[in-house]
């Protein structure tokens, strides 16, 4: 990864202070933590990131966390779709292109039906009416539910990770019920499947391979926040499992990340 850029975007009510450690990892890179200050909408949190990427000098790596990997993979997406022969706008807006997306914990639904594979509406729904009078108790809560019944019980280091996850977030009170709005109406499916098909949204053609970036899926297997359900169809060689792991691999298996990281880049450069 070396001449490159990193952007790092955390997940809903964290801080950019999760990736103090993993950046570490890749120290050819170079490495921008993604901010949601004053985002008080999720379109302001996406141009943000499209303002990021423009202004890179690099091909850029986009690592995101949860609602961080949503957006993050929204950016891949649009980029790839863009690329289509005719459109007016074109893939030719980023001259340094994403090349990488590492996906961590991320979904392409995070409310749904099915809780094999998302969380019920009524949840995010509470958790929205919960933000206006208990917004403290509610990020807590989220936080703590990010572990699996094993990590809670079992790791002495549990207290750290919780002292980590609760560094102040960077999210304006708008922007924490902006973003679980967006956790409530995003549904990234379609658009991922014609991504994994290499086809145009009416299926009549293929695009290029040009501005397609890598796309490669961390997951624990015991992750509460996004279900490993919702992963446990993508292609071996595009998904990295962390066996009994919850929704913070990176925090609770540090030495299995750093092994991930190291082979996404080997095998993706």
């Amino acid at each position: 990864m070396n001449g490159s850029c990193c952007i790092w975007i955390h997940g809903w009510g964290m801080s950019p202070g999760v990736w103090d450690d993993p950046r570490d990892l890749l120290p050819a890179a170079r490495h921008r933590m993604f901010s949601y200050a004053d985002c008080d909408s999720v379109e302001q949190m996406r141009e943000r990131l499209r303002r990021m990427i423009r202004e890179e000098t690099a091909p850029v790596h986009l690592i995101g966390w949860s609602l961080g990997g949503m957006l993050a993979l929204e950016a891949a997406l649009e980029q790839w779709e863009r690329s289509a022969p005719g459109d007016a706008g074109g893939a030719e807006h980023l001259p340094h292109p994403i090349v990488r997306v590492i996906l961590i914990g991320a979904t392409l639904r995070f409310a749904g039906p099915d809780r094999a594979k998302s969380w019920p509406e009524r949840i995010v729904r509470r958790m929205k009416t919960q933000m206006e009078t208990r917004p403290e108790e509610t990020l807590l809560r989220f936080a703590e539910s990010m572990f699996s019944a094993a990590e809670r019980e079992y790791r002495s280091e549990y207290p750290r990770w919780m002292e980590r996850l609760r560094m102040n977030t960077d999210f304006s009170r708008q922007g924490l019920d902006a973003g679980l709005q967006y956790l409530l109406e995003t549904d990234l499916t379609g658009r991922w499947s014609r991504f994994a098909s290499g086809r145009s949204e009416n299926g009549s053609a293929a695009l290029s391979d040009e501005h397609r970036p890598d796309v490669v899926w961390l997951h624990g297997t015991e992750d509460p926040i996004c279900p490993f359900g919702a992963v446990a169809d993508i292609p071996g060689r595009a998904l990295i499992v962390f066996r009994g792991a919850g929704h913070v691999p990176f925090m609770t298996e540090p030495d299995l990340f750093a092994e991930a990281v190291r082979r996404i880049v080997h095998d993706y450069r």
